[in-house]
């Protein structure tokens, strides 16, 4: 009784907060309540697990009640999308790296094994860049992304660890390969869980600082302090789970939206991309001379191996792939050819653990092009503005940071993940929406961290609320 008492008291206090949220905030509309959403499900799980039935009953088709959320949350977007007329050609234009990526991702659906099951994949992926257009097409878009990932941070970090202590049956799972009981929270495996505080606590820092600046006005101490109690929480969290990527992801994350705050570091934030190179390339040439990369690796509380990843990527290269044109989109998982050759017991579940390696898997050296194409157009692009300051472009950098590291031990590239729906907001970064006939919705910077003044009809002002 007292277990579903507690449940209870959490989801009217998360009520209450999501309300609260919503008046403070100004320049964004209910159609932001369908990215939230989104975002909501993919840093958590399924909406057929959170039913309790619909779930997938064959691994090709997947789940009918999944697949029917997807589908609509899609269509709603490019809904909203033309009813704010999305310049589609601008967002082409200007962000051809992104869409080149996701053009050949949907091209490599040809030579899958299924190719219809991988085509239903891609474009549910794809969904996420049509999301996260809804979120950038907002009055204020960067008010937009801020409270879809604090409304996603308040309701579940907390929810996560009620989930562990008081329903060990939803947050405690059975790892399939080591036996060991896991902490996982709202998600489905601990990883997840890790990712999901690596974006809620990135996205409560910067909205933090954003409204701690002069003028911007706390309304108590609660909106003051509550942000660093849903912290405190998340980084328990990782601690329980143990990922000890995302508490890495998180740190730097932190580390780099708090140069905002250091006065040694405030003056020389445009350096901070070149920092970035010097320390990897430090990093690598002490490691040559001095092997420091396995007194690393062992102080984080790992061996070399990284958990048995090392053994899962020896196995997945010694298939043998096509090197070049990869074996199609999200198809290997799913191809009994290739599964049928690892050997039992080497540890292989239903991911490479390595976002590179899954992109090489899926397209080859052509794909592994393509992403390194869409990884450097979008951190050059972030180098150059980090000039501008600015709590944003902070937020981006430390995002694309999170995303690149990140992707070594999981994988996130094309994978309905959170951190990678963050990462498509930064590598996008722009939307433009416009009337072919009347001068109505400007277009909004987010790259140089400004939002251009605009006049917008009756009708669009009551779109917005």
């Amino acid at each position: 009784m007292l277990p579903k008492a507690i449940l209870l008291a959490c989801l009217a206090f998360f009520y209450w907060l999501i309300r609260r949220d919503t008046a403070r905030r100004n320049g964004i509309s209910r159609a932001l309540w369908l990215p939230t959403i989104w975002v909501g499900i993919i840093a958590s799980r399924p909406l057929s697990m959170w039913l309790g039935f619909g779930g997938a009953t064959d691994t090709l088709e997947g789940s009918p009640v999944d697949r029917l959320f997807f589908m609509g949350c899609i269509l709603m977007a490019f809904v909203i999308l033309w009813r704010r007329r999305l310049v589609w050609s601008a967002a082409l234009f200007r962000n051809w790296p992104v869409f080149l990526f996701y053009a050949y991702l949907l091209v490599s659906v040809l030579w899958a094994e299924f190719p219809l099951v991988s085509f239903k994949r891609w474009f549910k992926e794809f969904g996420n860049i049509v999301v996260a257009l809804v979120i950038l097409t907002e009055v204020d878009p960067q008010e937009a992304i801020r409270a879809v990932f604090v409304r996603c941070a308040y309701v579940l970090i907390p929810l996560s660890l009620v989930f562990i202590r008081y329903f060990p049956q939803l947050g405690r799972y059975y790892n399939q390969h080591s036996g060991v009981m896991e902490a996982v929270g709202v998600g489905v495996q601990k990883n997840s869980l890790g990712a999901l505080v690596v974006i809620g606590g990135l996205g409560l820092t910067w909205d933090w600082l954003e409204r701690s600046q002069p003028g911007a006005g706390f309304r108590g101490r609660f909106d003051r302090y509550w942000p660093f109690v849903v912290l405190g929480i998340g980084v328990y969290l990782l601690w329980l789970c143990d990922s000890k990527t995302s508490i890495l992801c998180l740190a730097i994350g932190a580390f780099v939206l708090s140069t905002a705050r250091m006065p040694l570091l405030r003056e020389r934030i445009r350096l901070l991309g070149f920092w970035a190179v010097a320390l990897v390339l430090l990093f690598f040439s002490l490691d040559a001379l001095f092997g420091i990369k396995e007194a690393i690796v062992r102080g984080l509380g790992r061996d070399m191996t990284f958990t048995g990843r090392t053994n899962v990527w020896r196995e997945l290269l010694a298939l043998h792939t096509d090197p070049l044109l990869g074996t199609g989109f999200c198809s290997f998982w799913s191809d009994q050819h290739y599964l049928s050759r690892l050997p039992p017991g080497s540890g292989v579940g239903t991911s490479a653990h390595n976002g590179y390696l899954e992109v090489f898997i899926d397209g080859g050296m052509v794909g592994l092009f393509f992403l390194g194409m869409m990884l450097l157009a979008t951190g050059m692009r972030i180098n150059r503005q980090l000039g501008t300051g600015g709590n944003y472009v902070l937020m981006q950098f430390a995002a694309f940071v999170a995303m690149v590291v990140g992707s070594f031990s999981e994988s996130h590239f094309g994978r309905m993940s959170p951190l990678g729906f963050l990462f498509l907001l930064t590598a996008i970064g722009e939307a433009q929406t416009a009337s072919a006939s009347e001068s109505t919705v400007a277009a909004y910077d987010l790259r140089k961290g400004n939002i251009a003044p605009q006049t917008e009809r009756p009708e669009a002002l009551a779109e917005h609320g």
